[in-house]
């Protein structure tokens, strides 16, 4: 006769609800003996604190952070507290839960829906994705709660931000017929911001993009409402429309050649009630040093989110050697260090990220498999399981790991590009501000942790290119680090010293000591992080709680006080940000009123003219040459700018690496233009960027002559300079002569092609700068910003004229960098 052993149990023994004892009383696999010490003060620690709706957990990776949630959760349903909810970013990493609490001994399934997790005897293991989203099985605001919540635990925080952000965004094809409808609505407007830039819109270049003016989209709700709701079942709406369609007014419309995005402030995520109803949140996060999300993205109350937990038992992060090449060698160029990571997959897994599928095109001749969105999965699996060489991953830099052997090189390729309209939008104004700053040097760090996932893995991270150079070399990028991070780049800097001037050679013999595991090496590596102290506190933006709590109080129909809280964050806000604000503050200003909304967006426009152009009050400012000698001009500006003459060359590199066809933003080849004509002493401008009208750069040479410059750097076809390109310059000079009666403006098209389309037909003096005139600037500011490294060079006006002279920057600009048209 078999023994009945659970009546044997009496009610207390039954109840088990500390974490650490639930770990003890588990038929778990061998190969979890106990839990790490470390796993067992995070969970004593959430245990003493576990009625709180909100608490933030804080570990690096490879601390084991999946068994620690899947405890916390069983612990919640032994207590009565249920359903169990496990988030992870992606369906790849559910099935890893999956089998993580087979392991254990944990019933989990992947379904919400499931009876046993309802009931409270097992967990469920979902996706974000499954969560958040307009048709949510837990019910999508005024459905209610569907199935409800009892405890949650949110995996990988910063990894879920991408697909909310998804979740919450309306994107229609220019096919579609509500893309149709909110472009007529739109398009007088946007051709009052800036008629060039609508022209290509209107064309249908695919890199013309346009903010719709607010006033436009809140006077026109009912049209905009209509045009949606019209099509809410389409394929393209259906999943997002009902998380948007009662928040339209706190949303953004950006139309865009090929699409339309339309987006909120921020994700309304309080609209999945069981989400935001439930007894338990917890939020599991790597060590980032930014957990705004948590409440831009998650709504957590920043009075009520308590100091996370954060272990005192060692979790310091795997050894990484981290080297900037360009640092070390402003000359090792982009073919150079592309060979020496070829070189070295052939031993070792080397990974490349890169910011977005054209910048992969240079790998291919090189890349034994190149990642996007649709075979991530497989191809991290090969790098898993075997030696595969050189993978490309495009615009991956988290919810990836690549533990050990499966990475043993990472390339970080440039500076991370912009996933949405919004954020092309809002980066155009934030680019050099703080939060620009933060937001690029996440991603950079997200990144750089992808090759080392435990305490014990090792990894090379090679930051490439000069832009991310510079950002990741500047003090203020530092402090948007981890501590560990920080103390790794400190550690890179010291040996920079001793590398300066190395070649891709002494490069590699640098890179080898850490892969052949150089005894002394790995002293000092890890000597470094042990004076990395972790941060024990929350690092949440005042700006983005701002931000926040204006976009509910607007969601309330309280828009004074939206307003009034925008207007104090405004205070402790840089210039950009401080217009990014203000452009905030003005949207929902003129919902009380219109007039008072117009002379904030003309204070945030004078800080700022990225944001949206006001109806009035921009008055055009003639641009006049230097008072000066142009030689002393470039003095002045250099000395001023370039403390260290690695400095300058990094910049004319940022420079070089932008003037090229086919870069990502028409807006990124026209601002480095007008920085060209800084760089060389020659008085820039960019009047349509600025006044909405008017060429797309302006320069003034110091003989009192101008150039008029349309610069068309995202054409693809091979017609010629189309009919179009040439009227756009064409109404540019009739605006010149208008500005500029008696002056003489020499009318310029960068265009890759230096024929003229089918009906298209010169202006007089018209003059074209194609790839061949490019390359000859790109080599001739080369060669100048490393003449001015010489202190000899710069401190003597005389010597710097004689280098304008020899590179052409002064009169004979026109004749050495451009071509009659033909």
């Amino acid at each position: 006769m078999a023994i009945k052993f659970d009546e044997l149990l009496d009610d207390d023994e039954a109840a088990v609800i500390d974490p650490r004892d639930i770990f003890l009383t588990l038929t778990r696999d061998k190969k979890f003996a106990f839990p790490r010490d470390i796993q067992t003060e995070v969970m004593k620690s959430w245990f003493a604190q576990r009625d709180k709706p909100d608490t933030v957990i804080k570990l690096n990776v490879g601390s084991g952070k999946t068994l620690v949630g899947l405890l916390l959760l069983q612990s919640s349903l032994n207590e009565g507290i249920r359903p169990a909810i496990y988030i992870a970013p992606d369906k790849q990493l559910v099935d890893q839960v999956l089998v993580e609490a087979k392991a254990l001994g944990i019933d989990a399934v992947d379904d919400p829906r499931d009876a046993a997790v309802q009931s409270g005897e097992k967990i469920a293991v979902t996706t974000v994705h499954r969560l958040f989203n307009g048709r949510s099985i837990f019910g999508v605001a005024s459905e209610g709660i569907k199935l409800r919540i009892g405890a949650v635990v949110i995996d990988d925080v910063h990894a879920c931000i991408a697909t909310i952000n998804e979740q919450f965004r309306i994107v229609l094809p220019n096919t579609h017929p509500a893309y149709q409808a909110l472009y007529k609505i739109a398009e007088a407007d946007l051709s009052r911001q800036s008629h060039s830039r609508f022209l290509d819109l209107r064309n249908g270049d695919p890199q013309a993009v346009m903010e719709v003016p607010y006033w436009t989209w809140l006077n026109n709700q009912h049209d905009v409402l209509a045009a949606l709701h019209a099509h809410k079942n389409d394929d393209e709406l259906k999943f997002s429309y009902p998380l948007l369609k009662d928040i339209l007014p706190q949303c953004r419309c950006i139309i865009g050649g090929q699409r339309l995005e339309i987006e909120p402030f921020c994700p309304a995520t309080d609209l999945v009630m069981a989400f935001s109803k439930a007894k338990r949140r917890i939020y599991m996060t790597a060590t980032l040093a930014d957990d705004s999300a948590l409440v831009t993205h998650f709504a957590a109350d920043p009075q009520k989110l308590a100091n996370p937990i954060v272990p005192v038992s060692s979790q310091s992060m795997g050894e990484r050697m981290i080297l900037m090449p360009q640092e070390l060698n402003a000359q090792l160029g982009g073919d150079e260090i592309k060979a020496l990571l070829a070189s070295l997959a052939k031993k070792e897994n080397v990974v490349v990220i890169v910011p977005s599928k054209s910048a992969s095109d240079p790998w291919k001749d090189v890349a034994d498999q190149i990642l996007l969105a649709e075979n991530v999965v497989d191809g991290i699996e090969k790098l898993r399981q075997k030696h595969v060489g050189l993978t490309v991953l495009v615009n991956r830099y988290d919810g990836i790991d690549l533990p050990h052997d499966a990475c043993r090189v990472l390339a970080i390729v440039g500076l991370p590009e912009v996933t949405s309209y919004t954020e092309l939008t809002d980066m155009a104004v934030l680019i050099n501000s703080q939060s620009g700053l933060r937001r690029q040097m996440q991603r950079i760090e997200q990144g750089m942790g992808r090759g080392v996932r435990s305490n014990d893995d090792y990894c090379v991270v090679l930051l490439i290119g000069a832009k991310l150079t510079a950002r990741v070399k500047s003090p203020e990028g530092a402090t948007f680090l981890t501590p560990a991070t920080r103390a790794q780049l400190d550690l890179s800097r010291k040996m920079a010293k001793q590398l300066a001037n190395v070649d891709s050679k002494g490069l590699k013999d640098v890179i080898d000591q850490c892969l052949n595991r150089d005894s002394d090496w790995v002293k000092v590596s890890k000597k470094a992080l042990l004076k990395a102290t972790a941060n024990t506190g929350l690092t949440i933006d005042s700006k983005s709680v701002a931000m926040r709590m204006a976009f509910d109080s607007s969601r309330a129909g309280d828009h004074k006080a939206a307003v009034e809280i925008l207007r104090k964050a405004v205070n402790a806000a840089d210039n950009d940000e401080k217009a990014w604000l203000l452009q905030k503050a003005a949207t929902i200003e003129h919902n009380v009123n219109a007039a008072e909304s117009q002379k904030m967006l003309l204070a945030a426009y004078r800080l700022n003219p990225n944001v949206l152009r006001p109806l009035e009050g921009v008055a055009y400012q003639r641009l006049s040459p230097h008072a000066g000698a142009q030689a002393a001009a470039i003095q002045s500006f250099h000395q001023g700018r370039f403390l260290e003459a690695t400095d300058r060359l990094l910049y004319a590199n940022q420079l070089i690496d932008d003037l090229v066809f086919q870069v990502v933003t028409a807006d990124r080849f026209e601002s480095a233009i007008d920085s060209v004509a800084e760089f060389i002493g020659i008085k820039g401008q960019r009047p349509e960027k600025l006044f909405g009208e008017g060429p797309d750069n302006l320069w003034a040479l110091q003989d009192g002559a101008f150039l008029v410059i349309e610069c068309k750097s995202c054409v693809t076809s091979d017609n010629g300079i189309s009919k179009a390109d040439v009227g756009q310059l064409g109404q540019a000079m009739t605006w010149f002569a208008a500005k500029y009666p008696a002056a003489a403006g020499t009318p310029v098209v960068v265009h890759p092609h230096r024929n003229l389309g089918p009906g298209a037909t010169a202006i007089a003096g018209m003059r074209v700068i194609t790839e061949d005139e490019l390359k000859k600037l790109r080599k001739a500011l080369d060669a100048f910003a490393k003449a001015l490294s010489d202190p000899d060079t710069l401190n003597n006006v005389k010597k710097i004229k004689g280098l304008v002279d020899t590179y052409g920057f002064g009169s004979e600009f026109v004749e050495r960098y451009t071509k009659a048209s033909k």
